[in-house]
């Protein structure tokens, strides 16, 4: 099952840099590591440049604190209330490589990020889920306490179960850069269309269908948009400029295997479309170019390393 809450917090989290990280059961209530690789080959910008992109990144999520209980209102026996808690820190590393045909010294761009994200569940406020953080995405020219541009964001998520198969939640986050705050909506459904068969969609970023083939492979068709906002000079752009931000969308293909419970291992492939690289300064675009559509292809290996309070396998037919 391509589950609603670890998606949903790393979908609340990730905003600001697009990441995407492909989920399972066994991840939903456990402290992992996730490490992935993605590469698109160069495509054409304008009439004498071409550009390609590849990208690394380990993404860890950690249990620090969780609890369940019974709460009686005003020692009301009509208005028990059972409660679940759990606290997560959500930890992203990575490093993302722009390769422009016509710089000879592209620059690297470095990704670190950590947020407290979390669950509350009971049977009056039924389930909530919450995300709060700070990251940085910039160079290597810029990455330093003094010249580094943070960004933060936070957001919440109420879930709604629909008997036992279908789940729809609505919410919204915030994200906070220098000189813009952007309040970004969030709605969706994740339901299970026939045995071995789910549909998950979280509007405005994700859409995708996954089928179980056997026991340990599955695979998942979908749509996302994706891409980054970083600090980024160079020479052979404008010198104006000190950001570079890049949107896509893409559609892919991944097939899943797990040989043993706790490893899983993802191969995608696919192709990226609607791809757009600004320049920009302040907030303001210096440049613009439209670059054509290309193929991707990805790998990943996700580690499970140990269970938190809250196991997947007991709330999985519930969430």
């Amino acid at each position: 099952m391509r589950l609603t809450f670890l998606l949903l917090i790393l979908f609340l989290f990730s905003i600001p840099t697009y990441a995407q990280l492909s989920l399972t059961p066994s991840r939903i209530f456990a402290s992992g590591i996730n490490i992935r690789a993605e590469v698109t080959p160069s495509a054409r910008m304008n009439d004498t440049a071409r550009v390609g992109y590849s990208r690394f990144n380990i993404q860890g999520l950690i249990p620090i604190r969780g609890g369940a209980g019974v709460k009686f209102h005003n020692f009301n026996l009509r208005k028990i209330d059972v409660e679940v808690n759990q606290m997560f820190l959500a930890i992203n590393a990575g490093y993302r490589a722009p390769n422009f045909s016509f710089n000879k010294e592209d620059q690297g761009i470095y990704t670190v990020s950590a947020a407290i994200t979390g669950i509350h569940a009971s049977l009056r406020d039924k389930i909530w889920l919450y995300a709060a953080g700070i990251g940085i995405s910039e160079p290597e020219e810029l990455f330093s306490v003094s010249k580094a541009r943070p960004y933060g964001m936070g957001g919440a998520v109420r879930v709604r179960i629909a008997g036992l198969k279908t789940q729809w939640f609505y919410g919204g986050a915030v994200v906070f850069e220098p000189g813009r705050i952007t309040p970004i909506p969030i709605a969706g459904i994740n339901a299970r269309v026939t045995k071995g068969t789910r549909v998950t969609i979280i509007l405005p970023l994700q859409a995708s269908v996954s089928q179980k083939l056997t026991k340990k492979v599955w695979g998942e068709a979908g749509i996302a948009a994706g891409g980054f906002n970083a600090g980024y000079l160079s020479p052979s752009f404008n010198p104006n400029a000190i950001r570079l931000a890049y949107r896509q969308g893409k559609a892919s293909a991944t097939l899943n295997y797990s040989p043993v419970k706790p490893v899983q291992l993802s191969v995608e492939a696919g192709v990226t479309g609607m791809r757009t690289l600004k320049t920009m300064r302040a907030g303001d675009v210096l440049e613009k170019y439209t670059v054509n559509t290309s193929p991707f292809m990805a790998v990943s290996c996700y580690f499970n390393l140990s269970k938190s309070l809250l196991d997947s396998r007991g709330f999985g037919a519930i969430l």
